[in-house]
């Protein structure tokens, strides 16, 4: 089975139909996502709380590519995912109105804005990517193939050690910055004693590339 899933937002693609395939992904032996969404993408909603669920629970990471314009639930969706990345002419809209408060706390913390900011309503690529939005904006056209880039270097990492990352980085964020490194330092003990620490080890000893196996 490929250590890559493959996701795309497309007319008609229900919100429970995209929750549903993510979680077979989260069973099965991929390594990351890779969501794309379609010009005429409609996922109806996507509320706040599978925003989070994404953001904060989800194990694997989740690498969204868009091209034109990314607004209402599909905006939401790439919000709760860990990297984004878009072709040169897309925009993002971001009603902060129309949002509920657990997606508009990710706006925020994903923009840096204070409790009393006000929410940018549309972003081009480049202003995306300066604010933080997008991880990486390539030319138009391109966001599938970046994405897959992005999954590929991902899914090339020990996978016990890029979910135990995403889970230090996001929980970490509602902690006090001692109780934050002391959850990480937990983490990190966790992952001494897994096999494939002791892979990448041996493999930098032995000046090869590692073959992680989630153990």
């Amino acid at each position: 089975m490929s250590r890559i899933g493959a996701l795309a937002l497309t007319a008609g693609v229900s919100a429970d139909a995209v929750a549903g395939a993510l979680a077979g992904y989260a069973e099965g032996d991929a390594r990351v996502v890779v969501v794309e969404a379609a010009a005429d993408a409609d996922l109806g909603a996507w509320p706040g709380e599978r925003v989070r669920r994404l953001w904060r629970d989800y194990p694997l990471p989740v690498v969204f590519a868009f091209e034109g314009r990314l607004a209402g639930a599909e905006a939401a969706f790439a919000l709760g995912c860990d990297i984004r990345v878009c072709g040169a002419e897309a925009a993002i809209e971001l009603d902060g109105a129309s949002m509920d408060d657990l997606t508009a706390e990710r706006t925020r913390t994903l923009l840096g804005l204070g409790a009393g900011d006000v929410i940018p309503a549309r972003l081009t690529a480049g202003e995306a990517l300066e604010a933080g939005l997008v991880s990486r904006v390539g030319p138009a056209g391109s966001a599938g193939k970046v994405a897959r880039g992005a999954a590929e270097a991902v899914a090339a990492r020990g996978p016990i050690a890029t979910r135990l990352a995403k889970e230090a980085v996001w929980r970490g964020l509602d902690q006090p910055l001692e109780q934050a490194l002391r959850f990480e330092t937990d983490l990190t003990l966790l992952l001494q004693a897994t096999k494939d620490r002791a892979e990448g080890v041996r493999a930098f000893m032995e000046k090869r590339p590692p073959d992680f196996t989630g153990e």
